[in-house]
């Protein structure tokens, strides 16, 4: 667990994304969060009997499974729900955060093809055209 000693919970509480807020953040369905939490061994935070929160990093992890919104997306939403919620906090999970995209792996270029295809199977026809012609525009 990330979470600081000196934060006292009350806090946290306030900057922790519950479930349904990550699965928001992450643009996944609620029940994927609770699948991820099970299937990646994540503790929660618990409050009460119901509410389950997520650490930072742990929000982070589950978007680099669900492959949805890029993990920077995620991770600037939970700063800015940090700004609005608790504006003293948002040093410490803006610092989380990095922490946290500091440490992944450098990501490894996709083969074009593979890419492309992707990109043909994802778009309809005219907009993977025009998407395939400015992509092999830059390639030049």
């Amino acid at each position: 667990m990330a979470t600081s000693p000196t934060i006292p919970r009350a806090d946290l509480q306030r900057v922790l994304p519950s479930f349904r807020k990550a699965a928001v953040l992450i643009d996944v369905h609620p029940s994927f969060i609770t699948r991820a939490v099970r299937d990646l061994g994540i503790t929660p935070v618990e409050w009460g009997r119901r509410e389950r929160y997520l650490q930072i990093p742990d929000v982070l992890l589950i978007a680099t499974h669900a492959r949805r919104n890029a993990v920077e997306e995620v991770a600037g939403g939970l700063v800015e729900l940090a700004e609005q919620r608790a504006p003293e906090l948002a040093g410490w999970v803006t610092t989380e955060a990095e922490q946290f995209l500091a440490a992944l792996p450098a990501p490894e270029p996709e083969e074009s093809d593979a890419f492309l295809a992707e990109l043909r199977s994802e778009l309809p026809g005219e907009w993977a055209d025009r998407a395939e012609a400015i992509y092999r525009r830059h390639l030049k």
